[in-house]
């Protein structure tokens, strides 16, 4: 997993199950409320985002959905497209460093659920007054092949 992090650079060509991208921003975060707990988010030229959670080998691309509408079935579930959601987490992210790359995310509210092989990861930005729900398809790390 570090390895594949460490060889995703500024520009980078990387292939994520036969869809080719570039990699314009790298930037790490972290969470207010879980001081060890760390991830990696990588905009690509397509305006998808590519998420690697190091501590949980999770792995997600996917794009801001605008007026996802999804429903809320019961404390921790959700349901959208048909699918059911199950929540996994919560939290105030924030930026720990910014690797490369400009306009990226900031602060952010989010709670995240996950369906077989998706996630939701329901965002508000407070400083842009705006959602940043994203719907993904996890990946494995054989699915990533960078050029």
């Amino acid at each position: 997993m570090n390895e594949l992090i460490d060889n995703i650079k500024e520009n980078t060509k990387i292939m994520i199950k036969d869809k080719e991208y570039i990699v314009k921003t790298k930037t790490y975060y972290g969470i207010e409320e879980d001081s060890e707990a760390y991830y990696i988010k990588y905009i690509m030229n397509t305006g998808d985002t590519l998420v690697i959670i190091p501590d949980d080998d999770l792995i997600y691309i996917g794009n801001i959905i605008e007026n996802m509408n999804y429903k809320k079935i019961e404390k921790n579930k959700i349901k959208y497209n048909e699918m059911v959601f199950n929540k996994t987490g919560e939290g105030n992210q924030y930026i720990k460093n910014i690797e490369f790359g400009k306009d990226v995310e900031g602060k952010c509210i989010f709670e995240d659920y996950e369906s077989e092989d998706k996630i939701i990861s329901l965002g508000f930005l407070p400083e842009e007054n705006r959602r940043a729900d994203i719907l993904a398809d996890i990946v494995k790390i054989e699915d990533i092949e960078i050029k």
